[in-house]
């Protein structure tokens, strides 16, 4: 019985997902804390643009679609155009 290579290669993108997740939320909590330097910033914006990836090599189009949104709106932070308020950060969490 031989082993389907894209179910092994689907079930390593969702692990990997989890760990993108924690990522985020890791991130996203240090932001929360105060910390809204170059490199916090984009390690939640790497963690999105991961999935994002990810997504779109399984045909998950709605996944990419929302973190592609996500994404936008994080360059605009990275970029200085956003200050990240605690509204905002609500609903990056």
């Amino acid at each position: 019985m031989s082993t389907d290579p894209m179910a092994e290669i689907r079930a390593s993108f969702f692990i990997e997902c989890e760990e993108l997740l924690e990522a985020l939320q890791d991130g996203l909590q240090m932001m929360d804390d105060g910390e809204d330097d170059p490199e916090t910033i984009n390690v939640v914006f790497r963690a999105v643009h991961s999935i994002k990836g990810g997504a779109g090599a399984f045909g998950l189009e709605a996944l990419v679609r929302f973190a592609h949104r996500y994404e936008t709106v994080l360059d605009e932070v990275r970029a200085g155009r956003l200050q990240v308020e605690p509204e905002a950060l609500k609903v990056f969490f």
